[in-house]
């Protein structure tokens, strides 16, 4: 009887443990990976080759760049004497391919997402092949579950009323599992894909 009461005891136990895992509220805790993300306003996979991808974001702001980083405006192009227009390309061409390598790199490299239980948020990069660690970031985050919001910003941040740029970030958790995180970041009109990874340090 003493068998049969322990074994009760046991099937209980599990049955409870099983449906508090199945109904209990996914959590931020923990370290995620980021899958997708937008690099420049355009939407990159970073589980895929990041050269054809980098091409193709350095395409989207070809024109901003040539406008902003040399003054050429694509628009009034014939305007512009053949000396300068093939000043231009030869600048163009040394951009895209020093761009569009640093883009493949960006897109390449894991960038990692840690939430601590102590509202610290730990981001950086982390090369696959040396596990060299770069661009640190120490954050402080808020989740609000009922509003599925969630508020990022410095150590010490204070809001200054008025300021034109705020170093803060206003997150929308679109979705959130055990597993997987969608957020979208208003302010960049951007999606962000998560997967939740091994806890590992760094």
């Amino acid at each position: 009887m003493y068998k049969t009461f322990t074994i009760s005891l046991l099937l209980v136990y599990h049955f409870t443990a099983t449906v508090a895992q199945t109904t209990a509220a996914p959590t931020l805790l923990g370290r995620w990976e980021v899958l997708q993300y937008a690099e420049q306003g355009l939407q990159v996979d970073k589980k895929k080759p990041g050269l054809a991808q980098a091409h193709e974001v350095y395409r989207h702001v070809q024109k901003e760049r040539a406008r902003t980083w040399y003054g050429y405006d694509y628009e009034s192009a014939d305007e512009y004497s053949k000396r300068r227009a093939r000043e231009f390309e030869r600048w163009e061409l040394r951009d895209s391919i020093k761009e569009v390598n640093r883009i493949a790199e960006a897109i390449e490299t894991p960038y990692f997402a840690v939430f601590f239980a102590d509202s610290t948020l730990s981001l950086y990069n982390k090369e696959a092949a040396t596990g060299r660690i770069s661009f640190p970031e120490s954050r402080h985050y808020v989740f609000s579950p009922t509003t599925m919001s969630l508020d990022i910003y410095p150590p010490g941040y204070q809001p200054v009323p008025g300021a034109s740029w705020v170093d803060k970030w206003d997150v929308q958790v679109l979705s959130l599992t055990e597993t997987r995180m969608t957020l979208f970041l208003p302010q960049e009109a951007e999606i962000v894909e998560l997967v939740w990874t091994d806890f590992k340090l760094p």
